[in-house]
């Protein structure tokens, strides 16, 4: 199978080259170009910023390049980066199959839903940031297409938390960073549920069913979260047992649950959140040693 990954040196990216690059013909769309293309591998030089996408195609193409939240940027470049550039990837990379792009559990902050948010939430666009609202509309740009003009499959994966060796920063990161290093906890709201999460192992294990797998539907959104959400006060009493995590700061900000329905359908082997908070906890331990 003929595979485009954009993004290429980005941390999802990076591990899921790894698990898929036996299989499959690989085209890696990547800002540094560090090692040079084979039989087997292709690497194009890609900037989003600089509009520089060559003209390629592909069955099947993973789009994960894109800015976050890590750093500061404007709404303008959110914008240009993350939304805009979807047009110009379409325009010059032809797809046989589908398109597997990555979105975020972000556009659920701020909204109001008492039940764990469904894919089909309406979004309040003026009570999500500027990073998930560009990803909020390369979604909605995607499922616009003209099913003839592009009659592949959108596939999108709303991501949560990614946790694993070298991860990105993130709620569940920090304060278990912080917990090991003996810092005060972050904010947070004790009584809220969490599953906001998923471990790096299994988010690859996920987009490779997803690249291979058949599905009758045309464009499709699935929440990626673990199942058998949890206390965050029951997250801190895991913590505190393995570490001399001082006293935690009550917010009163209330945090959401995200709905598996949908995942739990594709992927019989959704982890539990208890499960992989633990996982990662004891990753980080035999890291830190």
């Amino acid at each position: 199978m003929k595979i485009i990954v954009t993004g290429s040196d980005g941390y999802i990216a990076k591990n899921l080259i790894k698990n898929i690059k036996s299989n499959n013909e690989l085209i890696l769309l990547s800002r540094k170009k560090k090692t040079k293309s084979n039989n087997k591998i292709k690497i194009f030089n890609f900037d989003l910023k600089k509009k520089m996408i060559p003209r390629l195609d592909c069955d099947v193409l993973i789009h994960a390049a894109a800015i976050t939240p890590q750093k500061k940027y404007s709404d303008k470049e959110f914008n240009n980066v993350n939304f805009l550039s979807l047009k110009n990837i379409l325009r010059n990379i032809t797809i046989r199959n589908k398109i597997i792009f990555f979105s975020t559990t972000d556009v659920y902050k701020n909204q109001k839903s008492i039940k764990p948010v469904k894919e089909n939430l309406k979004i309040n666009l003026k009570k999500i940031s500027n990073y998930a609202k560009s990803k909020y509309d390369s979604e909605k740009f995607l499922k616009s297409l003209n099913k003839k003009k592009y009659p592949f499959q959108k596939i999108i994966l709303r991501l949560p938390g990614i946790v694993g060796n070298n991860n990105h920063q993130n709620f569940i990161t920090q304060l278990i960073e912080n917990s090991i290093n003996k810092k005060d906890s972050i904010n947070f709201c004790k009584t809220n549920f969490f599953n906001n999460i998923y471990h790096i192992v299994d988010l690859i294990k996920i987009i490779k069913m997803f690249i291979s797998k058949k599905i009758s539907k045309n464009f499709l959104i699935i929440n990626i979260g673990t199942k058998n959400p949890i206390k965050i006060s029951k997250i801190l009493q895991i913590l505190k047992c393995k570490t001399k995590m001082r006293s935690s700061k009550v917010s009163k900000k209330d945090s959401f649950t995200i709905n598996v329905t949908k995942l739990n359908k594709y992927y019989k082997r959704n982890q539990d959140t208890k499960t992989v908070i633990k996982k990662y906890f004891k990753e980080k331990l035999y890291i830190k040693k």
